[in-house]
């Protein structure tokens, strides 16, 4: 060993060095495997009642989104259709909520149908208002990415 230096403190020293090599790695490791998550903005110019909305994502990629019937009733199956066009995706979930009033979670993991269209089945509940503003977040996970595309559209109540 050098000089001046016991075996004792040099054997602490060499643990020391594994340790912050080894610390090292597992931070830049933790750093490789962290989510990175992308949310697109609300399109006020999406008509879901229209039919499919499209996003324009970054390099030519696209995500559209559709629900059926397009009168979008309450407490009645929806047919919930993501196409994605210009990139992988491992899985798409679709979660709806009030806009103005927080209903129960209500998440929906669609299947993957053909390449890049996935399809779910799904009901609203009812609500107390008349007309109420919903949510659906579209979510693309692709890797470490999570990309959140909001939805919005309205249900008018035919009840009373």
């Amino acid at each position: 060993m050098f000089k001046g230096i016991s075996k004792f403190q040099g054997g602490v020293i060499v643990v020391l060095f594994i340790l912050l090599v080894g610390w090292t790695a597992y931070q830049q490791k933790l750093q490789s495997q962290q989510v990175q998550l992308i949310v697109i903005p609300y399109d006020q110019q999406c008509d879901l009642r229209a039919g499919p909305c499209v996003t324009a994502l970054k390099d030519g990629a696209s995500v559209s989104f559709s629900i059926e019937p397009r009168e979008i009733p309450l407490a009645k199956p929806l047919q919930l259709k993501v196409f994605v066009e210009g990139f992988r995706v491992d899985g798409v979930s679709v979660e709806l909520n009030g806009v103005d009033m927080k209903m129960p979670l209500n998440q929906i993991e669609l299947k993957n149908m053909v390449k890049g269209e996935f399809s779910a089945k799904a009901t609203l509940s009812f609500c107390s208002q008349n007309a109420m503003e919903w949510e659906a977040l579209v979510e693309l996970r692709s890797g470490n990415k999570r990309i959140k595309v909001p939805y919005r559209f309205i249900t008018v109540s035919h009840a009373g």
